[in-house]
């Protein structure tokens, strides 16, 4: 059994009290370099090039990204996920069960996974979450989840989150960019599009989500909260408060000042939701499980299963009237 783990990254040295010595010799140096200047020891040049790049690496010290994983099953995804983000993430925590909502076990794989990802640095820490069964909130262990994922990269010293699902992938090249932005101009919460991907990594829905409860799929937008500012007093909650735009009722937090939505051509979540070498597993234990739609469920996993890319085939598919396209596999996903 694997509890909180000890392995921490840079992030967590001196956690928020670094951070204030930072901010201390950032103004020393800052002066310092003014002072040169008006005593004619700088060039204006000179003196523009290295406070630009002290200006850099502050922000680079102030911005401090930290993820939180939410995982049960999937974890055939899990390391090209963490891949996709690392370098651009100062703290990483994966947050799982050994139990679904649902009272199934997880798969004999993941733990033993799980410590081979924190040997390789791919994860920080780990922590097993024990859900409770009898809450009246259904969505109660996803919340539970997700805010403890937040406190643990609060504790590192972390300055902003963000949190994922093991079929959640990012380019970093567009996470740094955007967390350039937010830095910039002081964003407090913010959410990105969403590209969904049906049964194998190279098959991109183009027009609408696997999931969309309406007739025309193309006029539903649904989101993907994305990082968010930690602040050091304010207690901050997942599911607390309704959220500026659509979003998955687990994942809404209780930082909605200066909210800003990424334009889709920025940044945009990849979500191989339908991506799984046991789709039955996952939708056994979705949170998708409501009432009688257990039926409904099935129905989907089969037309997932029995999806043909080339059949009909023009310029692109089409599954359930979404437009489906050929696009490389970016992300090297392997889940065979």
């Amino acid at each position: 059994m694997i509890k909180q783990g000890t392995g921490l990254r840079s992030c967590k040295k001196g956690g928020r009290s670094s951070s204030k010595m930072g901010d201390v010799m950032y103004f020393f140096k800052k002066n310092w370099l003014m002072f040169l200047r008006k005593i004619c020891f700088l060039r204006n040049d000179e003196y523009e090039v290295r406070k630009s790049q002290l200006k850099n690496k502050r922000k680079l010290l102030r911005s401090r990204l930290g993820i939180a994983y939410n995982v049960f099953d999937g974890e055939e995804l899990l390391e090209a996920s963490l891949k996709s983000v690392r370098e651009v993430a100062s703290y990483i925590v994966v947050v799982y069960q050994t139990i679904s909502n649902y009272r199934e076990p997880a798969s004999a794989e993941l733990e033993p996974l799980l410590r081979r990802l924190k040997e390789q640095g791919l994860v920080d820490e780990l922590y097993l979450y024990e859900p409770k069964f009898d809450h009246s909130d259904s969505h109660y262990n996803e919340k539970r989840k997700r805010d403890i994922g937040l406190q643990l990269v609060k504790q590192a010293g972390c300055d902003y989150f963000l949190s994922m699902d093991t079929d959640e992938f990012y380019r970093s090249e567009q996470i740094s960019a955007a967390l350039d932005f937010i830095y910039d101009e002081k964003i407090q919460c913010s959410a990105v599009s969403i590209v969904e991907y049906i049964k194998e990594p190279t098959n991109q829905l183009v027009n609408g989500y696997t999931f969309a409860p309406v007739e025309n799929k193309s006029d539903y937008c649904f989101y993907a909260p994305f990082i968010m500012k930690i602040h050091a007093l304010r207690k901050q909650q997942h599911g607390s408060v309704h959220f500026p735009c659509l979003v998955d009722p687990t994942r809404g937090l209780n930082c909605n000042e200066r909210f800003y939505l990424f334009p889709k051509h920025v940044v945009v979540m990849h979500h191989m939701c339908t991506i799984r070498r046991n789709l039955a597993r996952k939708y056994a234990n979705s949170n998708l499980r409501r009432g009688n739609t257990d039926e409904t469920l099935k129905i989907l996993q089969h037309k997932i299963l029995d999806f043909d890319f080339e059949k009909n085939l023009i310029e692109v598919s089409e599954f359930e009237g979404i437009y489906v396209r050929k696009v490389p596999n970016t992300f090297e996903i392997d889940i065979r």
